[in-house]
């Protein structure tokens, strides 16, 4: 018998600043459910900038990473508010949650983009 557990806050999160500084109540874009842990980009929609999963290949900010997804948000039917690690911290690799089927190329630009918001991605976290 396989027991899995979801990931929580500590399997994620591994430093931060400041809570106050290094997080963001963000909306949620509806139509979504990402898990802890997810890279997510930021664009406007309807004159809002909305949280969605990374969209590669897109230029209206959903191809950058923003920062990581600190809880699960089930957004399918509605946008709903969110935690976000948006500078300042560090986070474990094992734990993040990228886009299905990203290359390695992909992968290493999302983490170029956190690197340079102030969000240190590390293996040994």
């Amino acid at each position: 018998m396989n027991i899995s557990e979801q990931n929580r806050l500590g399997d994620v999160l591994k430093f931060e600043i400041d809570k106050n500084y290094s997080r963001e109540v963000v909306t949620v874009a509806s139509g979504q459910n990402l898990k802890i842990g997810t890279v997510v980009g930021i664009k406007s929609e309807n004159g809002e900038a909305k949280i969605v999963s990374i969209a590669d290949g897109e230029t209206d900010g959903s191809d950058k990473a923003f920062g990581v997804l600190l809880d699960n948000v089930d957004a399918s039917e509605k946008s709903l508010k969110a935690l976000v690690l948006a500078r300042g911290g560090i986070v474990a690799s094992s734990s993040l949650v990228f886009p299905e089927g990203s290359t390695s190329e992909q992968i290493a630009k999302l983490t170029a983009d956190l690197d340079a918001r102030g969000i240190i991605v590390r293996q040994s976290a």
